[in-house]
């Protein structure tokens, strides 16, 4: 109660005034979030155009696997032919 006998409204305002603080941050954090982002999404942009063209240069990486097969096989295969003729009358 006030002097005058009516209700104090110091409260609210400080609750008002407490709240409307608290808003401004939150807008502030907002805000920095969004701008980083932003930043965030361009600079990936510009890495995955700048990967573009090392595409075509590491893509028969993916056809070393096969290969390397292809070869064990013939070497697999020379072994085998060399063994059979060690035993053979051939010079």
């Amino acid at each position: 109660m006030t002097d005058y006998g009516g209700p104090s409204l110091a409260g609210w305002w400080t609750g008002l005034i407490i709240g409307l603080v608290i808003l401004v941050v939150v807008v502030i954090v907002v805000g920095t979030l969004l701008v980083l982002a932003a930043r965030i999404n361009a600079q990936a942009g510009t890495a995955a155009r700048e990967l573009v063209p090392t595409r075509s240069t590491t893509q028969p990486l993916g056809e070393l696997a096969r290969t390397n097969s292809t070869l064990q096989s013939i070497l697999r295969g020379a072994r085998a032919a060399r063994k059979a003729l060690e035993g053979s009358p051939w010079p």
